[in-house]
């Protein structure tokens, strides 16, 4: 029984310009224990017949056996079984991983075959100790000489210790010291091992070799036994595990790792990619979770339904009244204190600043001119922004008082500044008018010098029955308003209104950077003397723990007055389409995901180009399909987990300088961090099966020639 056996093996190239044979009609056997020197000129079908007997390459007609079984069905997983158990590699280009050293290629063989994971060390030591290049075992495959390279190759492949050993032009970029070394290394295995050798020089095996096959145009023209082979023909069982899962993550962390500056750069790219989708995410599900239909019903100006107003209640603050209409008692204290984590303040009562109905601010520019704060600008408390004082300006945000103030960094204002804040107020009296006459009547406006009159009505009774209204000024004549009924008139009252405004000075202690958001921030301790017991104001440290804090209050029993996210059962009736836009929000952010890695894989794709060679060695030296895929695969999650993290450490810094950045942290809830992992988790996975499903669509020998072009 043969080891290999070719019968009528011949074996087609394709190529632009037709088809080229590069062997045909070959049949030969081998056996163990033979040292065999292939030879003849260039383009004579050598180093096809090694590739073809190697299970690197196909076949396309006859049929090739090991150790009588036909591999014609053989399928990708069975050539990669085979050359695993049964071929080590020393090629001519040495195909050696130039960023592992000598130790980590020796070590690769090993772990291919599942050594025993205890016995790797020693015995990668030793094989390296035999071809004498102990003093390099740490020394970059890259920073060795032609013949060390070789040297380091045959100790991989006596790391495989497999039956057969195929080396081609093993010596042809040595000089002559070099190749007696390798040659008498290939010797000493030919003992209990099949060597099958290509080489242009005969002379330098001619001593050694047992057998010589000489090629010409694809077909063998000599074949010369020239020591008899006394080994006995026995059924070789290969004895190597496969290689474990486990081996597999620390293999491709290794990989990685022997490549600092490729590893630096693609984890660079991932961060930026992260931290681009992360706010983009952040902001686009902020805006998806909102209320997506708001019916703002106009009721008109200064409707006030309760004993406090909304206009300029800020994002984070909100009030909360009993449905029953009792008075608040310590228990809804205690409750809504314990909310949401106690992120919060619960002040008992309502605030000064949401009592104001018609409130005026204005201030003195720096320039000089007095200009009106924007009736946008909202009323907040320094309970807000003391969770944040890494925000602060200029100034102080503690221990104000209550005429001090911290404004947003979007008022144009210094410190010192004074803010001032107007109350009108509009009063009314009832006053018995002067009778000038029987019929003529005057307002009393020396009775009010100091009073500013904002309007005046006559009141006029008729027969101590009816009273009618009638708008006018300082003079009423009766028998000009109504000459008919004016000897009726049993009564005239004047009901007089008069405008006034109450002025409150603020001066600016602080100046908050909270991204140009437009806010007053007044004193928390000041603000603690709320009025009332009806209702409790609540104060978040941000709006996205007002948003929880709001959703996690039970509304059956009580009225919340948040007019940043106001929820109502007509929402309800819109479920559905806020079901399917949301659905749209998440596939508008998957596709920007896959956006931005298709750029990351279109970079990529050309350096993982650059990586054929390496894979190809990886293939050669018996890792399979499954293996090198799962490889691919733990290189891509390795560097997306490494990009993640360095991310999310970026967001956090940034978000600890960065009022902005500080609100899109603030954004992300614990799920959102596992949808985001997962989703980089997802494409980088896709990312390594698009790669793999190209390096395993062609042969071993094809992927070694395209990494030899593709340096070229």
């Amino acid at each position: 029984m043969s080891l290999i056996k070719l019968e009528n093996i011949s074996k087609y190239y394709k190529s632009g310009e037709g088809v080229s044979v590069g062997m045909q009609k070959i049949s030969l056997e081998f056996n163990i224990g033979e040292f065999v020197a292939v030879t003849g000129e260039s383009g004579s079908g050598k180093s096809t017949l090694l590739n073809v007997i190697s299970g690197l390459d196909s076949y396309e007609d006859g049929e090739l056996y090991i150790q009588d079984e036909e591999t014609s069905h053989f399928l990708v997983k069975d050539w990669e079984n085979y050359r695993s158990k049964f071929v080590g590699f020393v090629f001519q280009n040495y195909n050696i991983i130039d960023s592992f050293t000598v130790y980590e290629n020796v070590l690769l063989a090993l772990e291919v075959q599942n050594y025993p994971r205890k016995e790797r060390k020693k015995r990668a030591l030793e094989l390296i100790d035999k071809v004498g290049l102990t003093s390099h075992k740490h020394h970059k495959a890259s920073k060795l000489s032609g013949g060390q390279k070789q040297r380091a190759v045959i100790a991989r492949a006596l790391a495989k210790d497999t039956p057969i050993i195929v080396a081609d032009e093993p010596t042809g970029n040595l000089d002559s010291e070099s190749s007696k070394q390798v040659i008498s290394l290939l010797q000493e295995l030919s003992k209990d091992k099949l060597i099958i050798i290509v080489t242009h020089d005969y002379d330098q095996v001619k001593e050694i070799a047992t057998r010589h096959i000489k090629m010409h145009d694809g077909e063998v023209v000599e074949d010369k036994t020239l020591k008899q082979n006394t080994h006995e023909d026995v059924k070789i069982e290969p004895s190597i595990k496969p290689m474990t899962v486990a081996s597999v993550a620390r293999f491709a962390l290794r990989n990685l790792l022997s490549k600092p500056r490729l590893l630096l750069f693609f984890i660079a790219l991932q961060v930026m990619i992260i931290l681009v989708f992360t706010m983009t995410y952040s902001n686009v599900m902020n805006t998806a979770r909102q209320d997506l239909f708001n019916l703002n019903l106009d009721m008109g100006p200064d409707i006030q339904i309760f004993d406090f107003h909304t206009s300029n209640m800020s994002d984070n603050r909100m009030n909360v009244v009993r449905k029953d209409g009792q008075t608040i008692s310590s228990d809804d204290i205690e409750y809504l204190s314990s909310l949401s984590g106690s992120n919060h303040f619960v002040y008992e009562g309502v605030l000064f600043i949401d009592e104001i109905e018609t409130n005026y601010m204005y201030y003195t520019h720096p320039q000089g001119y007095t200009d009106y704060i924007p009736r946008t600008y909202k009323y907040d408390t320094t309970y807000f922004i003391s969770k944040q004082p890494q925000f602060l300006v200029d100034g102080r945000m503690t221990n104000l008082s209550a005429t001090e103030v911290v404004v947003s960094n979007a008022l144009r204002v210094n410190i010192g500044a004074i803010i001032y804040s107007r109350e009108d107020v509009v009063t009314s009296e009832e006053v018995t008018p002067i009778q000038l006459d029987t019929y003529i009547y005057k307002f009393p406006f020396e009775d009010f010098p100091d009073k500013n009159i904002n309007n005046i009505t006559w009141l006029i009774t008729y027969d101590h029955i009816e009273t009618i209204a009638y708008y006018g000024w300082d003079l009423l004549d009766l028998e000009q308003l109504d000459p008919v009924r004016k000897d009726y008139v049993t009564n005239v009252s004047v009901l007089v209104e008069f405008y006034e405004y109450n002025e409150i000075n603020y001066t600016v202690v602080g100046i908050f950077d909270d991204s140009n958001r437009g806010a007053l921030y007044f004193s928390h301790d000041e603000l603690l003397n709320a009025s009332g017991n009806q209702t409790l104001s609540l104060s978040a440290s941000s709006e996205i723990t007002a948003e929880r804090l709001f959703k996690a209050i039970d509304k059956t029993t009580y009225r919340v007055i948040y007019p940043a996210l106001e929820q109502n059962a007509i929402q309800a009736l819109f479920a559905p389409i806020n079901f399917l836009i949301s659905l749209f929000f998440y596939t508008l952010i998957y596709g920007f995901a896959l956006f931005l890695y298709f750029i990351l894989y279109s970079v990529m794709k050309n350096v993982m180009s650059s990586r054929k060679k390496d894979f190809a060695i990886f293939r050669s030296i018996g890792t399979n399909e499954s293996k090198l895929g799962l490889l691919v695969i733990f290189e891509q999650v390795y560097m997306m987990v490494i990009s993640f993290i360095v991310s999310m450490i970026v967001i956090n810094i940034l978000s600890y300088s960065n009022y902005s950045m500080n609100l899109i942290l603030q954004r992300l809830l614990p799920f959102d961090y596992v949808i985001l992992f997962l989703t980089f988790t997802y494409l980088s996975i896709w990312l390594a099966r698009r790669f793999n499903k190209k390096t395993f669509k062609i042969s071993v020998i094809e992927n070694l020639t395209e990494s030899r072009e593709d340096t070229l």
